[in-house]
């Protein structure tokens, strides 16, 4: 039994460094560098932050409103249709961020997993996630998605 036991965890010893010997490395990539570098993010940052000041100046808009409104009757109804249209431009904006960000995430992870392939990397993480070591990726990334 021992025996067996002791071959077992030979051969797994043997198998860790053959499998260890074929590994070509782990690249790692600055996402926040990419998301702020990357052309077509910063354009949809801008979109979207267009989107918050829209709602914003609306808001505001709605509020001089209400405080001009001379009944409350009239004050309730404004509010009421306010907020019903700030829900519905809040929504707009998360469904237009969800889409945005799938977006980039599918051009990101498509440009990273060309670069994973001609650097011939095992994988491509982003760089928060390492603790250390890696072949940092970033610029690579961002010139495969141009």
């Amino acid at each position: 039994m021992k025996k067996t036991i002791m071959t077992a965890l030979l051969t797994l010893c043997v198998l860790a460094g053959v499998n260890a010997s074929f590994a070509a490395g782990i690249g790692y990539v600055d996402y926040v560098k990419v998301s702020t570098t990357y052309p077509l993010a910063k354009k949809y940052t801008q979109e979207l932050d267009k989107k918050v000041a829209a709602i914003k100046t609306y808001a505001e808009a709605q509020d001089k409103k209400i405080m001009a409104a001379k009944t409350e009757a009239e004050k309730k109804a404004i509010r009421n249709e306010s907020v019903k249209q700030v829900r519905i431009k809040q929504q707009d904006y998360a469904a237009t961020r969800n889409r945005y960000e799938n977006e980039l995430t599918a051009k990101v992870v498509a440009a990273a997993e060309r670069v994973r392939v001609a650097k011939k990397l095992d994988v491509i993480i982003k760089k928060d996630s390492r603790v250390t070591g890696g072949v940092d990726c970033t610029l690579d990334v961002l010139n495969a998605l141009k």
